[in-house]
């Protein structure tokens, strides 16, 4: 008979091996919110592309006027690597042994698809919180907005002092949006929302509008909706990113050699191992389009 953890782990997986690597790249909600490009092998040209068309009064003559601008910004991902090991003896004498011990003749482990896509989550979950707080001088991390923005000179910073609130906060960050920006959000974390949220239950300002969405509100007076992400949470101060979304870009090798999703038995040393390669980064194509404010 065949060993069913052998046949159940390693056949779920055979099976559903693109399904877990996409949902380790793309199961977080601030890859669902960004504009992605899946096919980065390394460092990565983002080409934009500016006109400027001039109206002149018409006629028969012809008077060149206007202007196209190419400009490029460049995406830096990290190859990151997760190797995990488990030893399915270490199930002895708990629940879970009862459960192996009926799979055995169904040639399959039960848990076997919670345990890897639980995994897949977790590595997504991670990945979020590096599209904002990475640093690029790990070796084990691609640079976050927060260290992108930081660095640049074009965009709008807006600062507020610990005193002041939520609502005041973000407000004074709807402001500051420059009139260009078509369709802007902006992302809190999950703290600062609930803040906000709290700001206007004392304000009286808070309705239920099922067109706000989970953790989504609009901010009162503006057609600007606060956006809460898990990926903001437990950085050193509270940070607010407005932007039209497609302005972020968020890039992954989805198909490539360089992103895997493999588990396997090894009979040297007993364990079953598991290895996940990706390939990933984050970049802004226009800073000034782009408000990057903290408070405190």
């Amino acid at each position: 008979m065949a060993n069913p953890i052998v046949s159940g782990i390693t056949g779920y997986v055979d099976q559903n091996r693109e399904e877990l690597l996409t949902k380790s790249y793309l199961a977080s909600k601030s890859a669902d919110l960004f504009r992605k490009m899946v096919d980065v092998k390394g460092k990565t040209a983002l080409h934009l592309l500016d006109v400027d068309p001039i109206f002149q009064a018409g006629g028969c003559s012809f008077t060149e006027s206007g202007s196209t601008a190419f400009t490029n910004r460049e995406l830096d991902p990290a190859f990151i690597k997760v190797n995990m090991t488990f030893c399915d003896k270490e199930l002895l004498g708990t629940y879970a042994e009862h459960r192996v011990n009926i799979a055995a003749g169904k040639e399959e482990l039960p848990f076997a698809e919670k345990w890897t896509n639980t995994i897949a989550e977790a590595v997504a979950e991670k990945l979020e919180k590096m599209m904002y707080q990475g640093q690029s001088a790990n070796t084990n991390e691609f640079g976050g907005l927060i260290e992108t923005l930081s660095g640049e000179s074009d965009v709008v910073e807006v600062s507020a002092s610990t005193g002041e609130t939520a609502y005041a906060f973000l407000k004074k960050v709807a402001k500051n949006i420059p009139a260009r920006v078509k369709n802007p959000v902006i992302l809190v974390s999950d703290q600062l929302y609930e803040e906000f949220m709290q700001d206007l239950v004392t304000a009286n300002l808070f309705h239920y509008d099922p067109k706000n969405g989970a953790n989504e509100y609009m901010l009162p007076g503006t057609s600007k909706k606060v956006i809460a992400v898990s990926g903001l949470n437990e950085a050193d101060k509270d940070y607010a990113i407005a932007a039209n979304l497609n302005n972020i870009v968020y890039g992954i090798d989805a198909e490539g050699d360089e992103s895997s999703f493999d588990i396997w038995y090894s009979k040297d040393d007993q364990v079953w191992k598991l290895a996940i390669n990706v390939l990933a980064g984050i970049q802004i194509g226009r800073p000034d389009e782009v408000v990057f404010a903290y408070r405190g």
